[in-house]
């Protein structure tokens, strides 16, 4: 049987029937190319010339919309910009303008609690590698519906294994692009290991983060511990769950740890955009110290968020 050989107007009526592929998880999609918000999911499509897509020439944030509005927005504005900076890619917007879109996306979306992916691409130009052939910048704004907080789907905590997947290299580590494969590959472990996350080590033995998310905890005087983001990515959620932690009393100090030390502190945290701050209960297998400060933080977060 040959391949069929579709027209523009075959390819309409496949779409028209829902032939796409693709799910109705989107709620909202919004293109620069086309400088419109569509909520069909048959219509969220990305150029297959993107340089996003076949080269993963891009970088990214994802924004979490609840209570008060976008939470945490500056922050994560400030993030994409220097991960756009560290690759020679320019946003074709504003702040304010991709704020005001952000919004809108939101708005359009019609849930009072969801996620905002922001993809910043190298754009549209051709197959070869050379980032030269994409006259401009792509930028798309997908809106999902957010999962509820981790500890409230799962109470009892989080347990992790060490990831074996080699560490991302130098200074991209420190860049949040388009390329996670390492990080897919961290969350195919876990998942095969039957827990929740995998941390990764890098060549000295020492921790860094895992698939999506921050490790941070808390040592025995009370002190809440930040790992260096030196070979991983600094997130947004943990330098604020780490702002609120100084402003109720706690000391910030920033130190490498290895797994082994884990076990000789207070409590074990995991951090981040969907999993809020979430306790760390076993590692390998093993359990680890638990304690009350978990939940203190993630009060504190939810209060935050508001």
């Amino acid at each position: 049987m040959r391949t069929p050989l579709w027209s523009l107007d075959e390819l309409n009526r496949a779409l028209s029937r829902g032939e796409n592929g693709v799910s109705d998880k989107a709620l909202v999609m919004y293109s620069s190319l086309w400088g419109a918000m569509i909520t069909d999911p048959r219509g969220m499509l990305v150029p297959v010339e993107d340089h996003l897509v076949h080269r993963g020439d891009g970088v990214f944030e994802t924004l979490l919309f609840e209570g008060r509005g976008i939470y945490n927005l500056e922050a994560h504005l400030q993030r994409l910009e220097r991960s756009a900076n560290r690759i020679g890619l320019r946003c074709p917007f504003s702040r304010e303008r991709l704020t005001q879109i952000l919004e809108d996306c939101f708005a359009a979306s019609q849930t009072p609690r969801a996620l905002a992916r922001v993809l910043l691409g190298r754009g549209p130009g051709g197959f070869s590698v050379d980032p030269a052939e994409c006259p401009a910048a792509s930028l798309y704004v997908v809106v999902y519906r957010a999962p509820p907080p981790f500890m409230e789907m799962y109470p009892g905590g989080a347990r992790a294994v060490l990831s074996k997947v080699p560490p991302k290299p130098g200074g991209l580590a420190t860049v949040k692009t388009c390329n996670y494969l390492p990080n897919a590959l961290m969350k195919a472990e876990a998942s095969a290991a039957g827990v929740h996350f995998a941390l990764g080590v890098d060549d000295e033995g020492y921790l860094t983060e895992s698939a999506t998310e921050n490790l941070a905890g808390v040592d025995r005087e009370g002190n809440f511990i930040l790992l260096p983001a030196t070979a991983h990515l600094a997130g947004t959620t943990l330098q604020r769950v780490a702002e609120l932690a100084a402003s109720a009393g706690r000391k910030v100090v920033e130190r490498r740890l290895r797994a082994p030390e884990l076990f000789e502190l207070a409590e074990v945290l995991i951090v981040g955009t969907t999993t809020y701050v979430t306790a760390l209960v076993a590692l390998e297998g093993r359990a680890l110290p638990t304690g009350p400060v978990q939940s203190e933080l993630d009060a504190l977060l939810h209060a935050d968020i508001g």
